[in-house]
């Protein structure tokens, strides 16, 4: 028996190099979140077909509670090879925005050197949300939002290629 542990913990892969954080144009803490909610989520109010069509994805991921902006919840699912689709829940009252990508394709780097597409990026603590891939499979870029009086604002577009300034 004792062998058998051994063995078991010298066969163990090597721990994986974690894929090194890409350097956004703007920062988390710039933006910070106006409030901290406490208590149990709001059930998310299914208002239109599509927030119907998606209900359990949303649910789900409503009940674990805010993870942007203070009291909003990203709810996230896959739509596909390479694509995830996107809807905010409003901890408070349930109500559902509409993401500023709806369905975002994240497409395989080219080459051992090609761009890594990050998805949708955000936290709790912070307004800023950053959309790193193609939305609606067009114009491949980072685009930065704030979340500023309930709606996302566009603070900049970086086209694929183009260098955080």
């Amino acid at each position: 028996m004792l062998v058998a542990v051994c063995l078991c913990s010298v066969a163990r892969p090597a721990p994986q190099n974690k894929e090194q954080v890409p350097h956004w144009s703007f920062k988390f803490e710039d933006y910070p979140a106006v409030s901290d909610f406490k208590g149990k989520p709001a059930a998310p109010v299914l208002a239109t077909k599509t927030d119907r069509m998606f209900r359990t994805q949303i649910r789900e991921a409503a009940k674990k509670g805010p993870n942007f902006a203070g009291h909003y919840t990203v709810a996230e699912w896959g739509c596909g090879s390479g694509c995830v689709a996107l809807a905010v829940v409003d901890a408070i009252t349930g109500r559902i925005i509409a993401a500023p990508s709806g369905t975002l394709a994240l497409p395989l780097p080219e080459g051992a050197n090609g761009r890594e597409f990050q998805g949708p990026v955000y936290k709790v603590n912070s307004r800023l949300f950053i959309v790193d891939g193609c939305p609606g499979e067009v114009k491949c870029g980072t685009y930065y939002y704030e979340w500023k009086a309930n709606r996302f604002k566009l603070l900049r577009y970086d086209p694929q290629g183009t260098p955080a300034k």
